[in-house]
């Protein structure tokens, strides 16, 4: 019996609405569906009565809340928080960013998913590739990952910075030998910024997008040594937009998200999976590559069964 090499690639899509998915002509996206499992789930926090964060990465300021026993966790629907949530695993009570100031870091005790996979298994190449400098230079995905492409969305403009990426994403997954990899796309939530998540340039945005994937997805097809691997697609999202645009809040536009799941070469015939979180994103990518979540660690997210 041969032996697959396990890999994992990670795409995060901002500010993707679920429902707009759904409805709106995004062929690689639906057909990862089809032949995987996929569900949605509700952040678990969000901040009612405060201004709606109006551009990708504004900073407002969040309203404090009484306590009401148990575990509250006190954030806005931001962009910060949802990245790290997906990175670390945790949620924003834990990993410390609340917004999109990352004011009060936690990633040295609660690192990314890929630093875990290098500490627990040295011998595996990791690689990021982002058009939103910001997860980079604050650190939610740290510096010990192996190969790092960072754009600033704001300079470049975000549809061309996410071009960038995906083309360097492409060439890296072409010509080198990773085993885990983050490609952070950013311009669907630019556009729900400016325009709402009803517009045409919308719909544009995720068909822009959903082709970069259909490339990444054509290169590790075509890598020399794909028929002894084993490649996991994990696609996700930090938060919705309400219709007019613009997010942080409550409602359920803005905190309905999304975990699309499949293992290239399976069928799991579009499985529904049973409320997947962001902080399950990190511990599936890891039991991928067959390192199991520590206690020690306090996590929130489990492995998704996959």
């Amino acid at each position: 019996m041969s032996a697959f090499t396990s890999k994992v690639l990670v795409v995060g899509m901002d500010g993707l609405r679920f429902d707009r998915l759904l409805v709106l002509d995004a062929p690689v996206l639906a057909g990862l569906m089809a032949t995987g499992a996929y569900g949605t789930s509700k952040l678990p926090y969000g901040e009612a009565g405060t201004p709606r964060t109006e551009s990708p990465g504004e900073v407002v300021p969040k309203t404090p809340e009484p306590g009401d026993g148990g575990r509250v966790i006190r954030s806005r629907t931001d962009s910060g928080p949802g990245w790290s949530s997906i990175a670390t695993g945790t949620w924003p009570d834990k990993h410390g960013i609340v917004d999109n100031g990352f004011a009060n870091p936690q990633f040295q005790k609660f690192p990314d998913f890929l630093t875990r996979a290098k500490t627990a298994r040295p011998e595996l190449t990791t690689s990021a590739f982002f058009s939103w400098a910001a997860l980079a230079e604050h650190g939610a995905f740290g510096p010990a990952i192996d190969h790092r492409f960072v754009l600033d969305g704001y300079t470049v403009g975000w549809a061309a910075a996410d071009k960038q990426v995906a083309e360097a994403a492409e060439r890296h997954l072409a010509e080198e030998d990773p085993d885990a990899l983050f490609v952070y796309l950013g311009d669907t939530d630019e556009v729900a910024h400016d325009l709402g998540p009803h517009c045409l340039e919308y719909a544009a945005a995720l068909q822009a997008q959903d082709a970069y994937l259909g490339r990444l997805l054509d290169a590790i097809r075509a890598r020399p040594a794909y028929g002894s691997e084993r490649w996991t697609v994990l696609v996700t999202t930090d938060h919705g937009h309400v219709d007019a645009g613009g997010h942080g809040g409550v409602s359920d536009e803005e905190r309905t998200v999304f975990v699309i799941a499949n293992t290239l070469g399976r069928d799991l015939g579009g499985r529904a999976l049973d409320g997947p979180r962001l902080v399950d994103v990190g511990p599936t990518a890891l039991a991928v590559l067959g390192v199991p979540v520590e206690p020690s660690w306090d996590l929130d997210g489990t492995p998704l069964g996959i």
